[in-house]
């Protein structure tokens, strides 16, 4: 009877760890003495809210909470050092680690989609954001000029539309890959992050989206965004 009722407790111990709504955010920052907090966009709320804080003394972070739905976009300050942005996929394998004596190297690990997100955005930085970069610092040489020639207007005007012109590429690369992968949860953060300036674009894409899961974090916040 004891082995029976044992047995009992640990399956409904189980099933209700299995059931939990509770969200993980744990690492260790070597040499970290102070409050972190964890920080995220909820539906209907302008700003951050704060899910979760904790005052650390040994390093050890163990943040929690049970209003996040995963997947979706987290900020966890740092004693106010740092903000270390994660996208999280799962609820209990995000790894925050560094030193913080280096606040900007200190960084999130265990999830999947944030990885995705990030080899994209690595594809974007080749094709778009490292050819502006030189047509900025060339706009801003003609730009700060206290007098400009006509010459300089003509290139100016030049440099000015071959920006916009990636710029617009950019917006309408990121508008295909959304609508040739509408079941992938990383096209609403492509959705959100590439195409704020177009409330027309988002709204047009989200209807189109057909991810399974739709109380996650990102789509309630993008669905309260966009009705």
């Amino acid at each position: 009877m004891k082995r029976m009722n044992f047995i009992l407790i640990m399956l409904a111990f189980l099933i209700s760890a299995c059931n939990s709504n509770q969200v993980k955010v744990r690492g260790e920052v070597e040499g970290l003495k102070g409050k972190v907090r964890l920080l995220a966009e909820m539906p209907g709320q302008d700003g951050l809210t704060v899910l979760a804080e904790q005052d650390v003394t040994d390093g050890q972070i163990d943040l929690r909470t049970e209003e996040f739905q995963i997947p979706g976009r987290v900020w966890v300050d740092i004693d106010g050092k740092t903000t270390v942005e994660a996208i999280l996929d799962t609820k209990d394998m995000i790894w925050i680690e560094g030193k913080i004596k280096f606040p900007s190297e200190i960084e999130a690990t265990g999830s999947g989609l944030m990885e995705e997100y990030a080899n994209l955005k690595k594809m974007y930085k080749e094709k778009y954001d490292d050819v502006i970069a030189p047509l900025d610092k060339k706009i801003e040489k003609i730009a700060t000029k206290e007098k400009m020639t006509k010459d300089d207007e003509v290139m100016l005007g030049i440099y000015q539309l071959r920006k916009q012109k990636y710029i617009q590429n950019r917006a309408n690369w990121t508008k295909q890959l959304i609508e040739a992968n509408p079941r992938k949860e990383v096209s609403m953060f492509l959705l959100k992050d590439e195409l704020a300036d177009s409330l027309a674009a988002q709204k047009r894409l989200f209807k189109k989206l057909i991810v399974e899961n739709k109380e996650s974090n990102i789509y309630k916040v993008l669905e309260s965004r966009l009705k």
